[in-house]
C-alpha cells in the first residue's frame, strides 16, 4: 500500500514538472509599458500580498500556473528594468482574475525601487490601479501582453493599494525590490540651471552638451543625437553610465523642461519629436 502510493505521488510530480516547462517555453515575449506621466507620482498598485515576502496559499493539489508564477518571480523582476539592478530579498508570483485590495510591507535593506510586472494570461480588459485615493492609471490588457511600472522605495512602503480588473481578463504578477548602484548627485551646473524652477532652451541644451561630456569622459559615446526637436532622447550602449551622467548633468533640467512643455490630450505618442520652434515658446525659449 506505501509503495503504491509513493510510486501515485512521483507520477503526479512528474506530471506536474513536465506542465511547468511546457508553460515557462511557451509563454509570449511581448512587453506594454505605461507612459511615464500616466502614473507620475502615483502609489502603485499592485496585486496580492504584502511585497516583504508574501506567499502563494498552496491547495492540496497545487495550481500549476500559481507555482509557475511564483519560480519564474526572480527572473521577471530582474528583467524588468536596466541590467545594472539587482533584486532584493524574494520577489512574489502570484496569479488572478479579480480585483485585489493589498498592504505593502517595508522595504527590504538597501532596496530602493519597487517593481511589478502583470502579464495578462486569459481574456482581454482593464487594469486600472488606485492607492490612498490617488487614480495611478488605466491600460488595456490582451492574453500574452505586459504592463510594468517601478517606484521609490519611499513612495510605496506600507501603503494600502487597490488594483481593479474590468472584463474577462486573468493575470500573473510578478514583484519584488530592486537596488541601484550609487548614483551621483546633481552637479553645481545643474542645481543653478534648476535652482530657479524655470528652465530656458539654452539651459537645457546646455545640459545636454555636459551630459555628451560626461559621457566622453566615462569612456561611452551618446552618438548624434538630434538637438532640433523639442526633447532630446540620449541613449547609449552602456546603461549604467547614461544614468550616471544623467543624475549629474541632466536629469532634473530634463525633467523641468518636459513638464514645462506638457502634451496635449490629443496625443499620440509622437509628442516631443516635433521640431523645436521657439517663436512658438516665447515663455522658455530663451
Amino acid at each position: 500500500m506505501s509503495t503504491s502510493t509513493n510510486r501515485d505521488t512521483d507520477d503526479r510530480d512528474r506530471a506536474l514538472r513536465a506542465l511547468l516547462v511546457d508553460t515557462v517555453e511557451h509563454t509570449p515575449r511581448r512587453r506594454r509599458r505605461w507612459r511615464a506621466a500616466t502614473i507620475a507620482g502615483a502609489v502603485v498598485c499592485v496585486l496580492g500580498g504584502a511585497a516583504a515576502g508574501g506567499a502563494i496559499t498552496a491547495a492540496a493539489s497545487p495550481d500549476p500556473a500559481a507555482l509557475e508564477a511564483q519560480s519564474q518571480a526572480a527572473t521577471v523582476v530582474g528583467g524588468s528594468g536596466a541590467t545594472y539592478l539587482r533584486v532584493v530579498g524574494s520577489p512574489v508570483g502570484r496569479v488572478g482574475s479579480s480585483d485585489e485590495t493589498i498592504s505593502v510591507g517595508r522595504a527590504p535593506a538597501r532596496a530602493d525601487t519597487f517593481t511589478w510586472v502583470a502579464t495578462c494570461r486569459t481574456g482581454s480588459g482593464e487594469i486600472t490601479e488606485r492607492g490612498s485615493g490617488v487614480d495611478g492609471g488605466k491600460a488595456s490588457c490582451a492574453a500574452g501582453s505586459h504592463v510594468t511600472g517601478s517606484y521609490a522605495a519611499s513612495e510605496i512602503a506600507g501603503h494600502r493599494i487597490r488594483l481593479s480588473v474590468d472584463g474577462d481578463l486573468g493575470w500573473t504578477l510578478s514583484y519584488g525590490w530592486l537596488r541601484t548602484p550609487p548614483m551621483p548627485a546633481a552637479s553645481a551646473a545643474q542645481d543653478q540651471a534648476t535652482e530657479d524652477g524655470v528652465v530656458t532652451r539654452s539651459e537645457y541644451l546646455a545640459a545636454f552638451d555636459r551630459l555628451q561630456g560626461c559621457m566622453t569622459a566615462r569612456g561611452e559615446s551618446l552618438g548624434r543625437i538630434p538637438r532640433s526637436s523639442l526633447f532630446v532622447a540620449p541613449t547609449a550602449h552602456d546603461a549604467y553610465v547614461l544614468d550616471w551622467c544623467s543624475a549629474s548633468e541632466w536629469s532634473a533640467v530634463d525633467t523641468l523642461w518636459q513638464n514645462e512643455h506638457p502634451a496635449p490630450s490629443s496625443d499620440d505618442d509622437s509628442w516631443g519629436w516635433q521640431p523645436y520652434d521657439p517663436a512658438a515658446d516665447p515663455e522658455y525659449a530663451g
